[in-house]
């Protein structure tokens, strides 16, 4: 029970009895978890009661994890989607010789901040990016410009300046909002000699992301999320940590995908298609990087286990523009 219990984390503030079950868990404590007031039962979907966040944090110590519990989320079915998806690309590919690093309902951060009419125009699919001619990031263009792989170092941008950055951006810093960021650390042991990076708490050096978010039904919506990814890798490069963004201290390629997810393939065609329309000016801005579609259908329905996710990717999601 304990063990059923301390599967609501932060990260997986829901469950329903089947993907607990397909995470391997006994599920027949559930009624039990519940009765007691732990869980609460909603339309299939657990989530942790106040008595169950006690209970969870009893159950978190007694097995000494340090994990966080979760909280009962404003969207239950949203977060319930988030788990499933984890679960999902854990189940399809081995990563042997790496690590599968998950971080669920993310916002990453970056500057400067811009309404989506600052970001981009569309006219008769006609797309323009209009952030690379606003004014603050011009100004941020010049103060932090591009560093060369040979030029860089963990104190190119250090803490102070990047901090002061931070503190100037009014009123708060531009988020891009990511339902489930998958940090690839491939090949793992060759890179611990290298000490990390001040300005960089989530260890995006040294990993491949995939960054996949839950499309909208409007074509502009998506575009202002391509643009949030257009900034926050030109903000990574520039200023975050310049000269490691695409390349690794291994001196090899780090990858930077932006995922839209669905339910159905149908779906999923329907969104690369809308945005496939645009061709390469969908990335250039941001480049390198990529854009691609997958869905639910298509996930649930591998059977064999690949090898590393660029696997898993050509044979259960399309691309939308590639940057090759």
């Amino acid at each position: 029970m304990e063990n059923l219990i301390t599967r609501f984390d932060k990260d997986n503030p829901c469950w329903t009895e089947e993907l607990l079950q397909r995470a391997g868990e006994n599920t027949s404590f559930l009624p039990e978890l519940v009765s007691r007031g732990f869980l609460s039962l909603t339309e299939n979907i657990y989530c942790l009661t106040k008595d169950g966040i006690d209970e969870f944090r009893r159950a978190s110590a007694e097995l000494f994890l340090s994990v966080a519990h979760g909280f009962n989320p404003k969207n239950p079915k949203r977060s319930l989607a988030r788990t499933e998806l984890r679960l999902l690309l854990d189940r399809a590919h081995l990563q042997r010789w790496g690590i599968k690093d998950y971080h669920t309902d993310i916002e990453l951060c970056y500057c400067p901040r811009l309404n989506i009419d600052e970001i981009f125009s569309l006219q008769d699919n006609d797309l323009t990016w209009l952030y690379q001619h606003s004014q603050i990031y011009k100004k941020i263009a010049e103060d932090f410009p591009y560093i060369s792989t040979a030029d860089r170092n963990t104190e190119s941008v250090t803490r102070e300046k990047f901090a002061k950055l931070y503190a100037s951006c009014s009123p708060a810093p531009g988020t891009l909002p990511v339902d489930l960021l998958y940090l690839s650390r491939y090949d793992f042991m060759e890179y611990r000699d290298f000490k990390g990076h001040p300005n960089d708490p989530l260890r995006f050096i040294n990993a491949d992301r995939f960054l996949f978010v839950f499309p909208e039904e409007d074509i502009a919506n998506n575009l202002h999320t391509v643009g949030k990814f257009h900034l926050w890798l030109n903000f990574l490069r520039r200023v975050q940590i310049p000269g490691y963004t695409d390349c690794d201290t291994q001196e090899q390629f780090s990858v930077s995908w932006l995922v839209f997810v669905t339910q159905t393939e149908e779906a999923a065609r329907c969104v690369r298609d809308s945005l496939s329309v645009f061709g390469e000016n969908l990335v250039r801005p941001a480049s390198p990087c990529e854009i691609w579609t997958t869905s639910f259908e298509a996930l649930r329905r591998i059977e064999d286990r690949q090898e590393v996710i660029s696997e898993l990717f050509y044979s259960a999601a399309t691309p939308v523009q590639r940057d090759i």
